[in-house]
Order: C-alpha cells, then sequence, then structure tokens
C-alpha cells in the first residue's frame, strides 16, 4: 500500500484515483475549487464530471497542499500542461520528502520545443523531491474508466523498473498498465495525436467517408511517427497504446474534446470563430503549434499539420482546405 498524492480534481485525476484507491492505495486529491473537494469528501462524487457516478469512499480530498503532501510517495500531477509549472513551484514548497512523481498531461515545452519531462525534471533541479519521473498514457476516455470498463495505457519512464513499478501501483482488473522506456516517443505521440483528433473531427464534420477517417488516421500517425523519430523515439513505439491506441480512440470518440472541437469547427466553417469561444481546454491547438515549430527546427515537411496549422492560426477555411490532407501524403 502506498501513499499516493493526485495534484488536481479534474476529470482524469479523479478516474486514477479512483483506481488507485481500488487497488487499495491511500489517496489524497489536492484541489484548489472548495465546492468539489467537498463534493468528494462529503458524497464520494466529483459532480461537475460525473454527475451522480459514485467514487471509491477511501478517497480523501483537500485544498491544503500542505497537508495533501505530507506522506506522499508517488505525486500524480493531474493539471493541465499551462499549469504545470506553477504547481510545481508550490509543490516545492510545501514536499518533505523524495518521491516518484508521474505527470498525466498530454502536452509538449512550447518554450524549448521539446518534451514536457525534461521541463519538469529541470523544475525540481536543487531539491530532493524528484525520486524518479514517469508518466501515464494510452486510450482512456475518463468516464468509461470511472465506469471501470476494461482499459490499457502504458507507463512510461526513461528506467524501466520506475516504469514497471507505476505499473504494479495502477493495474488491476479493468485498468491494465504495460511498462516502456520510450518517454520521448509516448509524450510526443501523446501530445500531438489530439490534432490529428481535431483534424478527424473537422473531415467528420464534413460527412467525410469511412475511408478517408481511417485514412486520415494513418497519415496522422505516420507524421507523428516522423516528427518523434526525428526527436529520438523508437519507431516500435508508435504502435503501442500510448501511440496508436490513443491516436484511434482520440480521433474517432465523440467522448474527446479534440474531436468534438474539429466538429465544431466544421459547423462554422471557421476556427477562430469556434476558438474564441471554447469554454474547455483543448490541447490540440497548442500541440499543433509546436509541432509546426518543432517539423521547421527538424527540417521535416508534416503536410497534415501544416494544412491544420493555418486552420487554427492562420484562418484558413477548412471546408477548402481539408481535403488537401490526402494530396501530399509523405508515408515514414
Amino acid at each position: 500500500m502506498k501513499n499516493i498524492t493526485i495534484i488536481g480534481t479534474g476529470a482524469y485525476g479523479t478516474v486514477l484515483a479512483n483506481v488507485l484507491a481500488d487497488n487499495d492505495h491511500k489517496v489524497v486529491m489536492y484541489g484548489i475549487d472548495e465546492d468539489q473537494v467537498n463534493d468528494i469528501n462529503d458524497n464520494k462524487k466529483n459532480s461537475v464530471f460525473f454527475k451522480d457516478l459514485l467514487l471509491n469512499k477511501e478517497i480523501k480530498a483537500t485544498t491544503d497542499l500542505s497537508a495533501a503532501l505530507e506522506k506522499t510517495e508517488i505525486l500524480v500531477l493531474g493539471v493541465p500542461t499551462l499549469a504545470i509549472e506553477k504547481v510545481i513551484s508550490e509543490i516545492k514548497k510545501y514536499a518533505k520528502k523524495s518521491m516518484i512523481i508521474i505527470n498525466v498531461a498530454k502536452g509538449l515545452d512550447e518554450n524549448n520545443l521539446d518534451v514536457l519531462s525534461k521541463k519538469v525534471i529541470k523544475l525540481f533541479e536543487g531539491t530532493n523531491i524528484l525520486k524518479a519521473y514517469g508518466a501515464l498514457f494510452g486510450p482512456s476516455v475518463a468516464i468509461e474508466v470511472i465506469q471501470r470498463k476494461p482499459t490499457c495505457i502504458m507507463s512510461c519512464s526513461e528506467d524501466i523498473k520506475v516504469a514497471q513499478e507505476i505499473a504494479e501501483v495502477f493495474n488491476n482488473e479493468y485498468f491494465r498498465v504495460l511498462p516502456t522506456t520510450d518517454l520521448k516517443g509516448c509524450e510526443i505521440s501523446a501530445a500531438l495525436k489530439n490534432t490529428v483528433a481535431i483534424a478527424s473531427g473537422i473531415l467528420f464534420g464534413f460527412e467525410g467517408s469511412d475511408n478517408s477517417k481511417a485514412s486520415l488516421i494513418t497519415i496522422g500517425n505516420n507524421e507523428i511517427m516522423k516528427l518523434g523519430m526525428a526527436y529520438g523515439a523508437r519507431i516500435e513505439t508508435f504502435t503501442n497504446f500510448a501511440c496508436l491506441g490513443d491516436l484511434i480512440l482520440t480521433a474517432t470518440s465523440h467522448k474527446s474534446r479534440n474531436f468534438s472541437l474539429g466538429m465544431e469547427i466544421a459547423k462554422a466553417n471557421d476556427a477562430q470563430k469556434v476558438l474564441s469561444n471554447y469554454g474547455f481546454t483543448v490541447e490540440g491547438v497548442t500541440a499543433c503549434k509546436i509541432a509546426h515549430q518543432m517539423a521547421l527546427k527538424a527540417k521535416i515537411h508534416l503536410p497534415l499539420f501544416e494544412i491544420m496549422y493555418q486552420i487554427l492560426y492562420n484562418n484558413s477555411v477548412p471546408s477548402a482546405t481539408i481535403n488537401n490532407i490526402f494530396s501530399d501524403i509523405i508515408l515514414v
């Protein structure tokens, strides 16, 4: 049994807390929303995300970060990429011991055009807080995990023993976790598949055929692989759960925020109009810009990501450009 702290009371942090509590670990969630924290403690629900679905009754929640970190052996960073730097600065004030840190944010470091793990590890330099670093990526829609439906994901760490330890902590009869040491490849895939999902949603919104949707996912996977390998990823990684599995899910499911955003963009035929009114964090938009910059840095051509960059950032008309994806196909 481990003492595990989840930073954030969002949807994915909540379902991971539920998995861990089901495995008899002692789980504390830290959040800044007092109503959510009270809902978890008093009602055993996180109604904002899961309405009346009940959580494991052993989960505790608090708005006191010092208390949340008091006994932590494993820390899960369950906050969006943009919030990580601020959250880590707060953790450094209150953490009392060395711990394994697991990131689940699917993003990249925009400032350095690199994977997020490097930034997180660097932010903990000069402290004894970071015992080891790992990440969890894979096809895992939150509502299905909370319903305890079978799910397979990857535990990622450059140290195989750390990846295996993380996998053992989360593994149970409905939540299967497999270890990998290609952290970089999984990180790049986890971030970039969100942009492909937006493209897929646009295509779906324009009533694209099943043939075209399958072809788009194939093109997306190849472009993700091409960029990933340019940054040191291993080719076999792009068929695992964190890469191909998550791509298929995110680019086809109506439960995906990125896919849903794509459908809204198709409906309006105007990305800027939709984005200016969108109330949710949609990781694929930022990932598209970073992928565009990383491809320029690596001097590689990614036609799908270039078209999506023009749609999302230069206000190209989606209906006039989305089918161009199929005219300049490059396979790795």
